[in-house]
């Protein structure tokens, strides 16, 4: 026996289904207008194949982060790629919960054999996604640092969940002085930086879609 459903009922169908799947978007940093044929990623199927590390790492889930990091002390990672390494300051005073989780993920390994998923040149290149398409996550959000830091060339920031104030494990980096990522619109929230790259500045501009961070190593002092 066949039903078939009324035109009006399956284009309210059809409606759930887009609602649904723009819930699992991420609100990633979208390009300026300067730079218009670079595209906001999200999970398609054009999106790079995860590798096999990436696919394990898929599995490392947490409930929330450990308190790891120490008030007064300061919190330098270092990213190691096939290219180099890359320093990042931590903005521990500025940032204390998402530069808690950074640490407790770096620690448990979490990013290692991650990729970064997204290079837009002149713009931004992202990473922290276990599933190396931009809708994965650490299976935790921690509600996002406001502070006054501008998205300047160098500074590391959090991508987001599509409407809301929590962020993941989703990094990037700036490659420009982005500071409408420092205003609210419509159709994008504020991004808050929690790191600035110290060194390996030249490292970064070589970064390709792809690239594999083998680690990242935290020293703290």
């Amino acid at each position: 026996m066949r039903i078939r459903l009324p035109l009006f009922a399956l284009g309210a169908l059809s409606s759930l289904f887009i609602a649904a799947a723009s819930a699992c978007q991420v609100d990633d940093p979208s390009p300026p207008a300067s730079n218009a044929t670079a595209s906001t990623p999200q999970a398609s199927a054009s999106a790079p194949a995860a590798t096999p590390a990436t696919t394990a790492n898929a599995g490392k889930q947490f409930k929330q982060p450990e308190q790891v990091i120490q008030a007064g002390k300061q919190y330098t990672a270092t990213v190691k790629t096939d290219r180099g390494d890359i320093v990042l300051a931590l903005y521990a005073d500025k940032a204390p919960v998402t530069v808690n989780s950074f640490v407790f993920l770096a620690r448990q390994g979490y990013f290692d054999g991650l990729t970064f998923h997204r290079v837009e040149p002149g713009f931004v290149i992202q990473g922290g996604d276990p599933l190396a398409n931009g809708s994965g996550g650490p299976g935790y959000k921690t509600q996002e640092d406001q502070n006054d830091l501008p998205n300047l060339k160098w500074t590391v920031s959090m991508a987001k969940t599509a409407g809301s104030t929590e962020v993941g494990s989703q990094f990037f980096i700036n490659l420009a002085d982005n500071t409408a990522l420092d205003q609210s619109s419509p159709t994008q929230k504020r991004f808050y930086p929690f790191a600035i790259v110290t060194a390996g500045q030249d490292v970064v501009t070589q970064i390709k879609r792809g690239d594999v961070v083998r680690s990242v190593t935290i020293t703290e002092k």
